[in-house]
């Protein structure tokens, strides 16, 4: 694989430290934290807000889909099972939990211009 795309390094930080769904790994990369009209007292208040920098989310699932294809990431289902996956069934994109691989930790600590604001 080539130099990891901002994407791609995203994508790889956002499951550095345990798997991740699809859902789980876009709210990582495209939501932040935001003070304003936050209120402790109230669950219910917001205090999270879209990113100014906000990745698409079909950009977000091709860059998954290459890292799993490079073995930089791996794919289970819920249930614990690992899948090898056919290359026609995409399916494993929505429904899969992605955990990053030793090669996956060693792309991202190589690579850190990826990640940072273009």
């Amino acid at each position: 694989m080539t130099r990891l795309t901002k994407t791609q390094w995203l994508v790889l930080s956002a499951t550095a430290d345990d798997f991740e769904d699809l859902e789980r790994i876009y709210r990582s990369i495209c939501l932040e934290f935001s003070a304003e009209r936050y209120d402790a007292a109230d669950p219910a208040s917001f205090y999270w807000r879209e990113a100014t920098d906000a990745v698409p989310l079909s950009e977000i699932v091709e860059a998954l889909r290459l890292l799993v294809d490079n073995e930089l990431l791996s794919v289970r289902f819920p249930q614990g099972d690992s899948i090898a996956h056919p290359s026609n069934d995409l399916s494993y994109l929505w429904r899969g939990w992605f955990g990053i691989t030793e090669a996956g930790k060693t792309a991202l600590s190589s690579d850190p211009e990826a990640g940072a604001p273009a």
